[in-house]
């Protein structure tokens, strides 16, 4: 008989504790959120914030006014420089710089671009080394007897062999107008070599 109260006792503790742990585990699962306990963590994950857009790129402006004259390609004319906002004083540094080649100066009259920027900025920049307009227009010599010459010479080779200006100044052209003969690199060759007015004459 005593065995049958220890088994009822047993089954009936048993019960209690199946309906207490119901009891509490509702209670903090399910009535506790619903109350706001700060005690219980959501079940479910905090969302996660949306990526961010990535920033639009904006271009970089382009630098006002233009760049360095020795980062532009060979072979421009005075027009190209001038259109793109260069100076007059860049525009010589090109052509110079590029061995002053005669697209730059068609009348080779050493002063280049005189007829593409303003007057007053080419004689601002030359003074008076701009060509005497009274002087001949350079034109090429009809026997072209400096053609016979060897190049590498220099003013004062031919000075001493009895060429003229005029034949000193078309061997210079003829030869891409080297810095041998024209030392200050001004565009005006041999002017310490043959006599100063002579050499007035032409420029």
């Amino acid at each position: 008989m005593w065995i049958v109260v220890v088994i009822g006792l047993l089954v009936g503790g048993l019960l209690a504790g199946v309906a207490a742990a119901i009891f509490l585990w509702s209670r903090y699962s399910g009535d506790a959120d619903e109350a706001g306990s700060p005690a219980v963590a959501s079940a479910t994950p905090a969302p996660t914030p949306s990526a961010s857009p990535e920033p639009t790129r904006t271009k970089r402006p382009k630098a006002s006014g233009p760049g360095d004259v020795r980062d532009l390609k060979a072979g421009l004319f005075c027009r190209d420089l001038k259109a793109d906002g260069y100076s007059y004083s860049a525009a010589v540094d090109y052509w110079r710089m590029h061995g002053q080649p005669d697209q730059m100066d068609a009348n080779r009259d050493g002063i280049p671009c005189e007829t593409v920027y303003p007057a007053d900025r080419v004689r601002d920049y030359w003074g008076d080394r701009m060509p005497n307009p009274d002087a001949p227009v350079y034109e090429p010599p009809v026997d072209d007897n400096y053609m016979d010459l060897p190049g590498g010479l220099f003013c004062r080779d031919l000075y001493s062999s009895g060429y003229s200006y005029g034949d000193a100044l078309s061997y210079w052209y003829y030869w891409g107008m080297p810095d041998r003969m024209d030392a200050d690199k001004n565009g005006i060759p041999c002017e310490t070599v043959y006599p100063k007015s002579t050499v007035d004459m032409y420029w």
